[in-house]
């Protein structure tokens, strides 16, 4: 079952007993119905999280120079995907931002609430976290942190040292400029409930250590899912494959089982990863090298309102395997001007 079914089939509350006091906390079961109720649920392949990963954490024109193309499709939108996947491409391409690349959790995934922002387009939103355990795959669990992204006017923030106090704190990363520019659209605070816990259980010392695990479990997912939504935008050829359940559900109702939630998979076969090149060397078969041969990261290229993707590549002597073609432009789709006068494309009445 994927995550959002088990979300969406939820009934168990989280109440946690503290010196004779019982907290509700937020739990999965407090979010059931708006997971049933999502208009859009979108599933991505394992392929597509390593390309959104390579965006968001890309070298060249950086993904916070093309922002002002992004829009969130709905104003409500569910996204999942794998989060193995997700922590060893993260690990590999930047490594001091990411826990172990071995992830307890088997899947994550954001329920995002979005609003209206300039042009009426959707450019601002709130987003919660889910993961489920490799441990209890059953019961998944929700973050204690809300998102919030405002893609036209950032988030106006308080000092880290408020969020424990239910300030609206920011992330920065000074040594990663990349990233850093793209987290100056984000805002992280913790849930009204789970704020009035930790007032009463945090104390001294260990409020350091509380924030720094709050923060470090969802901030860097939003450079993966800016970098997701760009490529939407553009209708970049991702394909979208409805997952229909009708039949199944059919079977499931008889023998007494809840429904599963209809999705869409989304996975891109027109933008593949870079492979081991043919005839490159391996461990088993030593060859000398040829002096300038590397692998390329991927990298964003941005030429007005045209956002060209350099795919991961292998560079050097042609002996060591032969590169095909690696640039694929990526477009706004096209508007008329009486669009325009309305505001531009990718606006939402």
């Amino acid at each position: 079952m994927r995550l959002l079914d088990h979300i969406a089939q939820s009934r168990v509350p989280l109440l946690v007993r503290r010196a004779g006091a019982l907290w509700r906390l937020p739990s999965a079961c407090d979010f059931a119905a708006d997971i049933s109720r999502c208009p859009l649920r979108y599933v991505l392949t394992d392929e597509l999280l390593r390309l959104c990963v390579e965006l968001a954490y890309s070298e060249g024109d950086k993904l916070a120079g093309c922002l002002d193309l992004v829009r969130f499709p709905a104003e409500q939108l569910w996204i999942e995907w794998s989060d193995p996947v997700k922590s060893t491409e993260i690990t590999r391409l930047v490594p001091q931002y990411t826990r172990q690349a071995d992830s307890p959790n088997l899947r994550s995934g954001v329920l995002i609430a979005a609003r209206p922002g300039s042009a009426r387009a959707f450019r601002a939103c709130r987003l919660h976290t889910f993961w489920m355990s490799r441990a209890d795959p059953a019961n998944p669990v929700v973050a204690a942190v809300e998102t919030h992204i405002d893609l036209d006017r950032g988030v106006t923030c308080q000092p880290v040292e408020a969020f424990l106090d239910g300030g609206m704190v920011a992330v920065r990363e000074p040594e990663d400029a990349c990233v850093d520019a793209v987290l100056q659209y984000a805002g992280f605070r913790l849930h009204p409930a789970w704020q009035r816990y930790c007032g009463s259980a945090v104390r001294g010392p260990e409020r350091a250590g509380v924030i720094s695990a709050c923060l470090g479990g969802v901030t860097f997912d939003v450079p993966i899912i800016l970098a997701l939504l760009l490529l939407l935008e553009l209708k970049a050829g991702l394909r979208q494959l409805p997952v229909q359940r009708a039949r199944l559900n059919a079977k499931r109702m008889h023998l007494h089982k809840p429904p599963l939630l209809e999705h869409i998979e989304v996975a891109c076969p027109v933008l593949p990863m870079a492979g081991s090149p043919a005839g490159a060397h391996t461990a088993d078969t030593p060859v000398r090298e040829a002096p300038r041969f590397h692998h390329v990261r991927g990298h964003l290229v941005r030429r007005a309102d045209a956002v060209f993707w350099r795919r991961p590549h292998w560079r050097g002597h042609l002996r060591l395997g032969c590169v095909r073609s690696r640039t694929v432009e990526l477009r706004p789709p096209a508007f008329t001007p009486a669009e325009t006068a309305a505001g531009g494309p990718g606006t939402a009445g």
